[in-house]
């Protein structure tokens, strides 16, 4: 699953909405939806590229159930 292309404006909105995102894993998914990569997201957010690989797995699986 690539979040970055695969989903609509609509779809991403939707998952925002049902996925009961934390606020972290919100500004994960919001900074992916607009493309940035790992190193790009980490940077953004303070966080370590492991950190935001995990988010992202964490992400998935919420997605992954809504769907």
């Amino acid at each position: 699953m690539n979040i970055k292309t695969e989903f609509t404006a609509p779809e991403c909105e939707y998952f925002r909405r049902q996925c009961n995102f934390t606020p972290e894993e919100r500004a994960v998914f919001d900074l992916r939806v607009q493309a940035a990569s790992n190193v790009e997201i980490a940077l953004a957010l303070n966080m370590s590229t492991a950190t935001v690989s995990r988010r992202l797995k964490t992400i998935k699986k919420k997605i992954m159930k809504v769907i």
